[in-house]
């Protein structure tokens, strides 16, 4: 009897043996329960002389694969000589009513099955079992040949399957041996050595009870944050939907999985802004533009800049507009200078409708004709290359009227007609009647300038020469800028004695090479 309070001792300590947070239960066995032994031959049916079987249990699921029983189980045994041919003569039989306390441990293999995620699982699992048992009951034996007790210890071993109906309720189907230290089990020994050993099968119906689980999640209520709805006991029993690690009631995204550092909700592009508060979920940005990208850094981010490398302005949606004219630079011909869109951002300065880009003549209105150059004389010859722009001239002669023939001979005749007092620069009378006919002829070309040039014979000091010379030049220049020609479209030189038309060595010569020439040109 002391073995039997032991072992109710340690059932009465599995409370204690395994966590608090674990489910507790119960069951009722039945089945069959069977001897073998000195009765019965080796090849005898397993379950010939079976016996009726009945147990309860107290269980408790330590973890999802390890559950810890102890059970109280009743069985008949019984055999007899009759149905052993070999030991006829003996005559011997007994029937027992047995009684067994026993501590049992199951290994469930697939029950990490039954809560797998935030739900209860149902799930058809086989397991093995071991362990120590206590058997009580006095036999009745019929020739019986050895003094036996009535207490023994077995070590209960087997295998079943079980089937969930629910998170409370399950049945399980075992068979098991239970193989004991003593061959005085039925009071017959048979003088092998040999240890006699019974056998119980059948079926159990096992429930769960003790703490409440109303969302059937593993973990009890009391244990459960979120007690209604099912979820990981890692997570304290509450659901994460999205299989983040992190539990709805904490997530701000329950249905993406995310990060812990975004409060569960994801950051596809790694810019520290979750996904939905990120109006740029796929590229990396700045969290004060909701987590959009500014490439150029003007501000303006990507998505709404025409211009997202190159920095801008916003009146030109993030393009840059260097002359601030109201044309993007990429669209502006002349983007360092305002302009207008009629001349794709160039400027016409002098209005004439001819961008400054195009125009040769920016400051001054003309025609396109002249590429914007003005041809003030509308001789067909453009300002710039008209020598004459304000009188009506001719291009083989850079714009400028050609000089009349009797224009020209009057020149001519100048050449010979003014005349001085012999060294002197001063005029005889007669020149004064040439000069101003030369006058005259200089208001008919206002595009026209006057060299006067001096020259002397040989005769003389060549350095008194030169400045006789240049003397007369210059007395011809002042005659005429006193009759009111311009002094700025007149020159003169003195040549001396250089470039001489006639032969010094004659009077005739000499005199001829003693004159004034006046050139008519284009200005």
């Amino acid at each position: 009897m002391k073995k039997a309070w032991l072992l109710l001792s340690t059932i009465a300590l599995l409370p204690l043996l395994t966590s608090a947070q674990q489910k507790w239960g119960g069951g009722l066995f039945v089945g069959m329960a069977n001897y073998w032994g000195d009765l019965v031959e080796k090849d005898h049916p397993l379950f010939e002389n079976a016996g009726p079987a009945f147990g309860i249990m107290v269980r408790n699921q330590a973890t999802p694969n390890i559950g810890l029983r102890g059970s109280l189980t009743y069985g008949k045994l019984e055999a007899s000589d009759k149905d052993n041919p070999g030991n006829e003569n003996r005559a011997a039989s007994f029937s027992k009513s047995l009684i067994e306390l026993a501590v049992i441990g199951e290994y469930d293999f697939l029950g990490k099955r039954r809560y797998n995620g935030n739900t209860f699982n149902k799930t058809f699992s086989p397991y093995l079992l071991g362990g120590l048992g206590v058997n009580l009951g006095d036999p009745k034996t019929k020739n019986g040949d050895v003094d036996y007790g009535n207490t023994h210890f077995s070590l209960p071993l087997g295998v079943g399957v079980r089937y969930d109906l629910s998170s409370k309720l399950y049945l399980s189907l075992e068979y098991a041996t239970r193989l004991t230290f003593t061959d005085e089990l039925e009071g017959v020994s048979s003088k092998t050595d040999e240890n006699d050993w019974y056998n119980f099968a059948g079926l159990t119906v096992g429930f769960t009870f003790g703490d409440k689980d109303s969302d059937d999640d593993g973990v009890t209520d009391e244990e459960d944050a979120c007690p209604t709805i099912a979820g990981p006991a890692a997570l304290g029993g509450c659901p994460d939907t999205d299989n983040d690690g992190i539990a709805d009631r904490e997530d701000a995204c329950p249905n993406d999985a995310g990060e812990q550092r975004m409060n569960g909700c994801p950051d596809r592009d790694g810019d520290g802004v979750a996904d939905n508060a990120d109006d740029c979920p796929d590229d990396a940005g700045l969290r004060r533009f909701s987590g959009c990208p500014d490439t150029d850094g003007d501000n303006i981010i990507d998505k709404e800049d025409n211009c997202p490398t190159v920095a801008g302005i916003p009146a030109m949606n993030g393009c840059p507009d260097s002359d601030r004219d109201g044309i993007t630079d990429a669209q502006d011909a002349c983007p360092n200078d305002p302009g207008t869109a009629e001349h794709a951002g160039c400027p016409d300065t002098d209005n004439d409708g001819i961008a400054d880009n195009e125009d040769a003549c920016p400051n001054d209105p003309g025609i396109r004709k002249f590429n914007g150059c003005a041809d003030t004389d509308n001789d067909g010859v453009e300002d710039p290359k008209d020598k004459c722009p304000t009188l009506p001239g001719l291009a083989s002669n850079q714009g400028c009227p050609e000089i009349k023939a009797e224009d020209k001979a009057v020149l001519d005749l100048a050449m010979r007609n003014v005349q001085f007092e012999t060294g002197s620069a001063k005029l005889l009378p007669s020149s004064i009647k040439v000069l101003d006919q030369i006058a005259e002829i200089l208001s008919r070309y206002p595009g026209f300038k006057l060299q006067i040039d001096g020259y002397t014979d040989n005769r003389g000091n060549d350095f008194a020469n030169q400045q006789l010379s240049e003397n007369r030049a210059k007395t011809c220049y002042e005659y005429l800028a006193g009759k009111g020609v311009n002094k700025a479209i007149m020159t003169f030189k003195g040549h001396g004695p250089t470039d001489p038309i006639a032969d010094n060595n004659t009077s005739d010569g000499r005199r001829k090479n003693r004159r004034v020439v006046f050139t008519l040109s284009p200005n």
